[in-house]
């Protein structure tokens, strides 16, 4: 069975702008790091996403960054370009 990544909600009637800017960023980085690091070792990942949302000002929930590492370490590779 295949493995998705959590979803990230950006439904403007129940997030604040702050809340709306988290989701956002957030969304961001995971799309860096599934095509940079998929297949990566799970705690490589998690390693990643945390260092990479703290440069965005984001304080990232540990649990939510484990499930989207564990995630994106079960996804092939994405190939090189050449």
């Amino acid at each position: 069975m295949e493995q998705k990544i959590p979803a990230v909600t950006l439904d403007r009637v129940s997030l604040s702008p702050y809340q709306a800017q988290v989701a956002q960023r957030l969304q961001y980085v995971v799309a860096q790091v599934v095509t940079s690091h998929a297949g990566s070792p799970e705690q490589e990942v998690a390693k990643i996403l945390t260092e990479r949302l703290r440069g965005l000002g984001v304080n990232p929930n540990p649990r939510e960054v484990h499930q989207i590492a564990e995630s994106i370490a079960k996804m092939p590779q994405w190939p090189k370009e050449k």
